[in-house]
């Protein structure tokens, strides 16, 4: 990558304030390389884990490898509840072009375990959603026994209450049974998080009682 510019730390600093648990963050560059990364995050997770995910986000946005060591992650309460053990959560996701085809990698996490997912199809723009939903459905495969399947079955957007909503159609495939599963996630801030979110609230429990026997 060429020259950090103060555009490309802002831009850095989003992402990683997009991070689950990340309130907020600053990107210190020195001589034209990043010397100190600062976050604030709340306690819902661990402070080693989103400094890992800082790293794996810098890396996946922009292609840079930073050492782990230079993110420090200071922690408040703020009175929100720890995510249970067993929860697939939402750490990052990244949506990459490359000509007639597109890729997206995702990271859920579980406590201290790390899941990485990836999806690649068709350069299209109704493609794109079906392509971050499959990432989400392969890095819980990482997760889940080899008899279960999750196969995306369908990936759209709602308008409701002057909202737009993204709904997706998961079916869990296991010894000749089927189950539709299905999920839904407000787009607040990002359509492509919210592909992941909903993805994950449409498998979430049944993963986690899958992984619980």
């Amino acid at each position: 990558m060429g020259e950090i510019t103060k555009d490309t730390v802002n831009s850095m600093e989003g992402y990683i304030n997009k991070i689950q648990g990340v309130l907020s963050s600053r990107v210190v560059v020195e001589n034209g390389e990043i010397t100190e990364i600062h976050v604030l995050a709340d306690s819902t997770r661990n402070a080693k884990q989103i400094a890992r995910d800082v790293q794996s986000v810098i890396m996946a946005q922009f292609g840079i490898d930073i050492n782990h060591k230079i993110v420090s992650v200071a922690q408040i309460d703020t009175g929100e509840n720890l995510q249970g053990e067993q929860r697939l959560v939402f750490s990052s996701y990244s949506f990459i072009n490359n000509g007639l085809t597109s890729e997206a990698r995702v990271i859920l996490t579980r406590g201290d375990e790390v899941f990485e997912g990836y999806a690649e199809g068709p350069n299209t723009a109704s493609n794109k959603y079906k392509i971050i939903a499959n990432a989400t459905l392969d890095s819980i495969s990482k997760l889940i026994p080899k008899n279960h399947l999750f196969l995306l079955e369908d990936v759209d957007i709602f308008n409701i209450a002057k909202n737009r909503i993204i709904v997706v159609g998961v079916t869990h495939v296991t010894n000749n049974q089927e189950e539709l599963l299905t999920g839904s996630c407000l787009i607040k801030k990002d359509e492509g998080e919210a592909v992941v979110k909903a993805t994950l609230d449409a498998v979430n429990r049944r993963v986690m009682s899958i992984t619980s026997r």
